[in-house]
């Protein structure tokens, strides 16, 4: 696995599906295409038709033929997730001036996380090579100093970090960061195809079992880890049980004469709102 960038986290995967596999996944989805959809925001499904997406596409049942599970199996060891937390693979055909306007996989509606949680990690999978156009896209990741026009990548290209695609090439990306909080660097999208045709696999992972074929999906807290706070200096402390949810909820900008103090009365929350350094000036009158 190779290091696109840490920051979003983005990595490659080198010919992880052989020629085979990949022309076995494209005969096998192609009288099955249908023009794809978007998630709407109410979280309907993927029916709604957009000129945001204007590839054609299909989904496989999880582990549907035994060429499908070898690959989803594989993946699932490459990218240390479970194959349970994952989707049916996607197929995407891009043609002549198809694209995909750049987008974020996670949801940002309850719908969309009633089975197995949000999003977690995304793999797209090449199954062919394009002559011109069809690069993915990061627009919020950096441009390397190896990219270029003149190295071949398209205008839309140039937006952010990209990889144009390579037959059997795969890359990862994390949706959420490593707290759990939605990582903005996931932006992505697949510039239009200028030249060729282009056919891509998405396999999307959840950060719990995703339900399927009858199973009943569990709903799935999400859970931000918070660094614990460093020891207080002597002296400064909360004076309420609540302080700690105040101080998230807003309250030491909102409530400051409460929660930080005044001149000559110290606030009840100095801790939460990490401002002990003003502990010695309001009691000093």
């Amino acid at each position: 696995m190779k290091v696109l960038s840490w920051s979003p986290r983005i990595f490659l995967l080198q010919n992880v599906l052989t020629d085979d596999e990949c022309d076995h996944i494209i005969k096998a989805a192609t009288p099955r295409l249908e023009r794809s959809g978007v998630v709407e925001v109410e979280g309907r499904g993927r029916d709604g038709v957009s000129d945001v997406r204007t590839s054609y596409g299909m989904f496989f049942d999880r582990k549907e033929d035994p060429v499908l599970a070898r690959v989803e199996n594989r993946l699932s060891e490459a990218t240390m997730i479970p194959v349970g937390h994952g989707e049916g693979i996607q197929v995407l055909r891009y043609e002549n001036g198809q694209e995909y306007k750049p987008h974020f996989d996670y949801f940002f509606h309850e719908a969309g996380t009633d089975n197995g949680g949000n999003r977690l990690a995304t793999v797209l999978m090449y199954l062919s090579d394009v002559e011109e156009g069809g690069e993915t896209v990061f627009p919020n990741a950096a441009v390397p100093a190896s990219q270029s026009r003149e190295a071949g990548y398209s205008e839309c290209a140039m937006a952010g970090l990209a990889y144009r695609p390579r037959k059997g090439d795969a890359v990862v990306f994390w949706s959420l960061r490593t707290d759990g909080t939605l990582d903005a660097g996931a932006l992505h999208g697949s510039c239009p195809v200028t030249k060729g045709t282009k056919w891509a696999a998405t396999k999307w992972y959840h950060v719990a079992h995703y339900a399927m074929d009858g199973e009943i999906p569990k709903s799935v807290k999400h859970v931000v880890f918070k660094a614990p706070r460093p020891p207080a200096p002597p002296g400064c402390k909360d004076t309420q049980k609540a302080c700690s949810d105040w101080a998230d909820g807003g309250e030491c900008d909102n409530n400051p004469g409460f929660m930080v103090g005044q001149k000559g009365q110290a606030g009840a929350c100095l801790y939460s709102c990490n401002r002990c350094d003003l502990m010695d000036a309001a009691m000093a009158t």
